[in-house]
């Protein structure tokens, strides 16, 4: 049984397996398995000699599409006698947990951006030093925009070659300061819009799903949206007041469900896109949707792009903050990169190293 568990059982249900369970049980629990069989050599790469990689499972990601698809991955992992072991987990604050306390395996996230944000928040208030290692299976999500800028495996029959292959490449992180405390972000991160979207996604309700309640929350929120003055500091720079729709740190090159909101992003430069959509009216920010997703949105006048290693903003009245999707308080807002904090596995089929990709030692 996982130690990362935070459940304990009833008298009646311990040691049981999950079928046997009681529904109280079965649904606190955080349910635990190992892969059968062994590898007949050791891998290289992100899993090491001996090394059972830890898979985190949101069960209910992506409206309850990272479950089965776990589940035709984990096959494929059997057959290819890829061992590791599985936690699943039961409510918010779960993943976070479990990768807190894998020590320095390799930890792959199963579900969608908010998995891998939990995860990646997990792995780097681990004690011990040196940079995790870690992987993310997003194609069960409801955004799946950080798997854009992370690939890795569509087909679960690629997952065991993913699992095992030899390169890696170093990660940046953003770590972001509000009224709520700190917290790590690897994709986007914004203050604005799209905090309110969010928010309001948040409060759909659940049989809608979650792809329902993030594009009912996105047009409210378009319709409704009131701009704001602030003011924004990149590095040691001069106090830029503006009025604003939103402004997004940007790490990865995409959010809010495919729109390439900063096309220069690159997960490893050591440096945050800052994207500025300035006082921009309802009907333009309506009509201009459609250049978001198609990365020309700098062509508008109300748009500028910056780069920077902290980001500092600021409002008269508070402006909610989201990260990788997920409610971050508000202003004031301090964004910091944290180059190379994490290893991830470089996942290219075609056997084309990207230009960061590293072979491991």
């Amino acid at each position: 049984m996982t130690s990362c568990s935070p459940y304990g059982s009833c008298s009646g249900c311990a040691g049981r397996s999950g079928s046997q369970r009681c529904q109280r049980c079965n649904s606190k629990w955080l349910a635990t398995w190992r892969m059968p069989g062994g590898s007949s050599g050791d891998p290289v790469g992100p899993m090491r000699a001996g090394e059972r990689p830890l898979v985190i499972v949101n069960p209910v990601a992506g409206s309850g599409r990272a479950r089965p698809f776990w589940e035709r991955c984990a096959a494929q992992c059997a057959a290819a006698h890829v061992d590791v072991e599985v936690v699943k987990t039961g409510r918010r604050g779960d993943a976070a947990d479990c990768a807190a306390q894998a020590g320095d395996r390799l930890v792959i996230a199963v579900g969608g951006d908010g998995t891998a944000h939990e995860v990646v928040n997990g792995l780097l208030r681990r004690p011990g030093g040196g940079r995790p290692r870690f992987g993310a299976l997003l194609r069960a999500g409801t955004a799946g925009d950080l798997a854009r800028s992370l690939p890795s495996p569509s087909r679960p029959d690629l997952v065991p070659a993913w699992l095992t292959t030899d390169r890696w490449r170093p990660v940046d992180v953003g770590r972001l300061s509000t009224s709520t405390g700190r917290r790590y972000f690897i994709n986007v991160a914004d203050a604005g819009i799209g905090a309110e979207v969010v928010r309001r996604a948040a409060r759909g309700p659940a049989f809608v799903g979650g792809t329902g309640n993030f594009l009912g929350g996105a047009v409210v929120s378009l319709l409704t949206h009131r701009n704001a003055w602030v003011q924004l500091r990149l590095d040691n720079g001069p106090v830029l007041r503006r009025r604003v729709r939103t402004i997004a740190v940007a790490n990865g090159a995409y959010l809010g469900g495919g729109m390439w909101i900063a096309p220069r992003a690159n997960t490893n430069d050591g440096l945050f896109e800052v994207v500025t959509i300035g006082d921009v009216s309802r009907w333009l920010g309506i009509r201009s949707l459609p250049m978001l997703y198609r990365g020309t949105h700098g062509r508008l006048a109300q748009v500028e792009f910056g780069q920077a290693r902290r980001v500092e903003i600021d409002s008269e009245e508070p402006i909610g903050v989201e990260a990788d999707g997920e409610l971050a308080g508000n202003t004031p807002a301090v964004f910091e990169i944290v180059p190379s904090a994490l290893q991830v596995i470089d996942w290219r089929p075609s056997g084309i190293l990207t230009r960061d990709a590293r072979v491991s030692e």
